[in-house]
């Protein structure tokens, strides 16, 4: 068993299927993919088996089983072992198997993973400070912020946060750092989530209207922003200069506040003045919902 072949049958579905994995135990195979993990080394059989004995409560079993496949260090299996250990309760061990070796390759998603296992061990403070020197990567800055979520520390995530939000803010073209535009809404969205919704949308609207931003899946989020806010004006120009991110979710916006109507005249207009977009399939869903069915055909005949 090496990294190279695991790696291998994770990104090739090679050996059984894991939809086939998840038929086996459904129907009560779980010893016959115990017995074929040890015959055959195989990374889904031994994940579904895993997956099937710590549903049972057999721990030590689920650990037997994945032992081997984590002792190499590939991680996939060292986080299955880790959570193996501490549904166990074997706190302890599991930080050890988690905590990243000297000169790893995948020394990021290591620390990730550690940091990941740390929160579930209760120390979140501890998690934060091992992330600390990796957050300049997309991957691991979104780690921080989903992991940190409801513990309680979101103005420490924010001071992290700032300081590397500002150098993008600074020099976006020069910063040298590809993925810095992470940044930019996981800031907003822990401004957003410890109660400073107005800062977040400031300070993303601003980021927005100066185009700092990666792909358009900033924009989007600044929509989906002001739209759980209830910001429709705001939304409304937004749609109107990024149509391709933000007027799905003004449209959205529109229906859930009662307001149909709006939305469908809005769309209408985009469809008669050819503005590009998927305007068409949005107000057909948008009529069906609103049961005007008979206002459907016209649009099929286009």
């Amino acid at each position: 068993m090496n990294v190279d072949d695991l790696q291998w049958q994770l990104s090739n579905l090679g050996g059984v299927l894991p939809r086939i994995v998840d038929e086996i135990l459904e129907c009560g195979g779980l010893e016959a993919l115990v017995e074929a993990t040890r015959e055959r080394e195989e990374w889904f059989c031994a994940a579904g088996a895993v997956r099937g004995l710590c549903a049972a409560g057999e721990f030590g079993r689920a650990l037997k089983v994945v032992k081997p496949f984590a002792a190499t260090g590939w991680q996939p299996a060292v986080r299955a072992g880790v959570d193996v250990l501490l549904r166990w309760g074997r706190v302890d061990q599991a930080l050890d198997l988690a905590h990243p070796k000297e000169q790893q390759e995948n020394a990021v998603d290591a620390w990730r993973d550690y940091a990941e296992a740390l929160v579930r061990a209760g120390r979140v403070e501890d998690a934060i400070g091992v992330l600390g020197p990796y957050l300049r990567g997309g991957r691991v800055l979104g780690a921080l912020v989903e992991m940190t979520e409801g513990q309680g520390c979101d103005e420490r995530v924010l001071e992290l946060l700032a300081p590397i939000a500002e150098e993008f803010r600074r020099n976006p073209e020069e910063c040298g750092i590809r993925d810095l535009w992470h940044v930019l809404p996981a800031q907003a969205r822990v401004l957003e989530r410890s109660g400073h919704t107005d800062e977040a949308i400031r300070l993303l609207g601003t980021d927005v209207a100066a185009r700092r931003y990666g792909p358009q899946n900033n924009v989007e989020f600044y929509a989906e922003l002001l739209a759980r806010h209830g910001r429709i004006e705001e939304l409304r120009d937004l749609a109107d200069t990024h149509r391709y991110a933000a007027v799905s979710p003004y449209v959205t916006a529109l229906e859930n506040l009662g307001r149909a109507g709006e939305a469908e005249a809005y769309l209408r207009d985009l469809i008669a003045a050819k503005h590009p977009g998927r305007h068409e399939s949005a107000l057909m869903g948008l009529l069906i919902r609103q049961g005007s069915v008979r206002l459907f055909t016209p649009l099929c005949k286009r």
